[in-house]
């Protein structure tokens, strides 16, 4: 155990407990643990917040037709991302996957990566894009790598 990461001696140990349980009962961990993940990035999406703790770019004030700010800069952003229910989590016996699905998950690529994305038409009918600030939405900080270990403890001691 090196002193640089205390935790890797413990992440260790749980990874040979876990080899020594069934695929089944793998699988029903990897779904507790994407569950966990699942809503800590949930709640840093909603505080509009990088898994790093940086604050995310802010969104562009909103024009009207006419060129007058309907909606003023900064605010919340992904209201649908926000929810649970536009995340799927695939657990497996050797691995989890937590992914956004459907049109959730076109806008969360689009912020994700900073493409460009379709916003509305001009007042003339053509069709208006914009390439979006990457803006990281999921990933895997410390406080998740803690939140991993405590969930899997809890499993292993009821």
């Amino acid at each position: 155990m090196s002193e640089s990461d205390p935790l890797a001696g413990l992440e260790d140990w749980l990874g040979a407990v876990l080899q020594g349980l069934s695929p089944a009962q793998r699988k029903r961990a990897a779904m507790k643990v994407g569950q966990a993940l699942r809503k800590s990035n949930l709640q840093r999406i909603a505080k509009n917040v990088e898994p790093e703790g940086a604050a995310m770019e802010k969104r562009k004030a909103r024009l009207d037709q006419t060129g007058r700010v309907r909606r003023k800069a900064g605010g919340k952003m992904f209201r649908k991302l926000r929810l649970a229910r536009n995340f799927r989590i695939t657990a497996r016996a050797d691995g989890v996957e937590v992914a956004p699905i459907g049109g959730a998950a076109k806008v969360a690529k689009e912020h994700h990566y900073g493409l460009r994305g379709f916003v509305g038409r001009s007042p003339n009918g053509e069709k208006v894009f914009t390439r979006y600030p990457e803006r990281r939405l999921l990933g895997f900080n410390d406080a998740d790598r803690e939140t991993v270990i405590d969930v899997l403890a809890q499993l292993i001691d009821p």
